[in-house]
């Protein structure tokens, strides 16, 4: 019998394989009916997200703070830091270094990603 991943390490396994520009790696933890701030999202909605964000700003590197897992979530803290080389959520390219902290909860279930929220604060550069 396989273990299933809580959802912590499902998280990070998401991360890791993000950091490393592995799509595909990191899609296999996404359920494929999902939700993203309150939409459904399907996986091809998350590979275009993942592939704008990328766009937008290279060199992103996701920073987790802290994290606290409780059932079927888990919640984290986190800052984000990159070059500003293209549309970043609908923020113009600023060509400027950038950092800036958000939140998320992520629900998990049989290890996947069933649902998503974040915040994160404006751009600010460094």
């Amino acid at each position: 019998m396989t273990e299933v991943m809580g959802p912590a390490a499902v998280v990070r396994a998401i991360g890791a394989a993000r950091q490393d520009n592995d799509v595909e790696a990191s899609l296999r933890f996404i359920a494929a009916e999902s939700l993203d701030q309150g939409k459904q999202a399907t996986r091809d909605d998350w590979r275009r997200k993942w592939e704008h964000m990328r766009a937008g700003c290279p060199d992103m590197e996701v920073i987790t703070e802290h994290s606290v897992e409780n059932g079927e979530w888990v919640a984290n803290r986190y800052t984000i830091r990159g070059t500003h080389t293209g549309d970043f959520f609908g923020q113009p390219p600023t060509g400027e270094r950038f950092e800036t902290r958000g939140m998320d909860m992520v629900r998990v279930r049989d290890g996947q990603l069933i649902e998503h929220w974040a915040f994160a604060e404006p751009l600010r550069a460094r």
